[in-house]
């Protein structure tokens, strides 16, 4: 939610791979969302990669999950103030949150859901 573009550019990679399946983001009243289950065991084994995979699968617009972008710079910054918090981690993900908004700027909220 940090990376400004990452979901963009892996629903079209997605696209790219699979021609005959193309992604289709759910829109309307009702959204089927199917709930990933991970084992307590593998928690600490589910990538950043395996997200996007769970988004993509859900149809899971790309705007929505630009419309967290906010929330995750916070949740971030929340994160590097706690003492388990590695300064490495958090340095590495916000050199990459900067390079990406350099490319494409900051996120836009969906002014409907603003304000929560």
């Amino acid at each position: 939610m940090a990376r400004p573009g990452l979901y963009w550019e892996a629903v079209a990679a997605y696209a790219a791979a699979n021609p005959t399946q193309p992604f289709v983001a759910q829109f309307g009243a009702n959204l089927e969302i199917q709930q990933v289950h991970v084992p307590d065991n593998q928690v600490w084994n589910f990538t950043n990669d395996d997200a996007i995979r769970v988004l993509i699968h859900n149809c899971i617009p790309p705007d929505w999950v630009d419309h967290a972008y906010t929330y995750g710079v916070v949740y971030l910054e929340q994160q590097f103030h706690q003492p388990t918090m590695s300064l490495d981690v958090f340095q590495d993900v916000d050199d990459e949150r900067l390079q990406r908004l350099a490319v494409y700027g900051t996120p836009p909220a969906i002014p409907n859901w603003d304000g929560w």
